[in-house]
């Protein structure tokens, strides 16, 4: 399909793809301001591009497909009679109908993963630090499994300027880079990265002898996943380096205790991205290999984990 170049006058439905007419979305491409759906998202490092900014842009991003439907299944959707895409909603009704949307273009799970966290810091502040206390993951309470899982959206809720300051830089690095991998990604290779990328962490930082609480884990994971996937794009690279680096030095300036914690996420991420996509490119293997090998690796490093943090009695 011979698309527009950038800089043309276009009359376009600007409810739909420009590249795919019989797709609505909601997501414009950050350079051009035209309307993209999933397959055509790209993700630069100032949002979403359209494959042709990119491309002008000299960037030599390795594009694969991501929401495809099959001919079929297009050719149904645009008979249907979709009331909802027809009439879409505004306001704050529209924006919760889009987070709650499945298949949606929103990012919820970034969205409820940070209200969580604080919503859990602030219950902390009123009841002793309770929630810390039950759900982060401590070294003499690694046997209890469901910590790998819960510690993300748990801080140590202490009323300080140095503790408000900690828990508001993690949730400024969360809400700034997430939502857009979330979109990206989707959700269910969101979930997966994440979630590798907290075990992971979690298990490292407890061998080590920390304790593993935040989304410092899970949002190194995603910036190691983001590496992998726009490596051979300059820009995005000098971004991710410096984002990685500011994170690094505001862990050393605080004494370097989260460093396992860190670079366990990062690696994970790194790891697990590079599987998902290594399989991908592969028709004949299977869909769930690559996530065996993730979930056997993560489980293998927290059984570690827990057989290092045993009581000795």
């Amino acid at each position: 399909m011979n698309s527009p170049r950038f800089g043309e006058q276009h009359e376009e439905d600007p409810s739909v793809c420009y590249r795919h007419p019989d797709r609505q979305s909601w997501v414009l491409c950050q350079r051009c301001g035209r309307t993209i759906c999933p397959e055509c998202q790209i993700l630069a490092p100032v949002g979403v591009q359209c494959p042709d900014c990119v491309r002008e842009a000299g960037g030599s991003v390795q594009w694969t497909p991501t929401a495809t439907k099959p001919v079929k299944q297009r050719a149904a959707a645009r008979r249907a009679p979709a009331a909802s895409a027809s009439t879409p909603r505004s306001g704050f009704a529209g924006w919760v109908t889009g987070l709650l949307r499945p298949g949606g273009e929103s990012p919820p799970l970034s969205w409820v993963f940070a209200g969580s966290a604080i919503v859990l810091w602030l219950v902390g502040l009123f009841t002793s630090n309770l929630p810390a206390i039950w759900l982060a993951a401590f070294p003499n309470t690694a046997w209890q499994l469901w910590r790998f899982a819960t510690f993300p959206f748990v801080y140590p809720a202490f009323a300080s300027i140095t503790s408000i300051l900690l828990f508001a830089l993690a949730l400024f690095f969360w809400l700034l880079f997430a939502p857009s991998v979330e979109r990206n990604f989707g959700r269910a290779k969101f979930l997966t990265v994440f979630f590798a990328a907290s075990v992971f962490g979690a298990a490292a930082q407890l061998i080590f002898g920390g304790t593993a609480y935040g989304l410092g884990a899970g949002l190194f994971g995603l910036l190691g996943s983001y590496a992998v996937l726009m490596w051979s794009y300059p820009p995005a690279r000098t971004q991710i380096l410096v984002v990685l680096a500011i994170n690094l030095v505001i862990n050393l300036a605080l004494g370097g205790g989260s460093l396992p914690l860190i670079f366990g996420g990062l690696l994970a991420g790194a790891g697990a991205t590079y599987l998902l996509q290594f399989y991908e490119d592969r028709p004949r293997a299977k869909a769930s290999t690559p996530y065996l090998i993730i979930g056997g690796a993560v489980a293998a490093l927290a059984a570690i984990a827990v057989a290092t943090n045993v009581p000795m009695f």
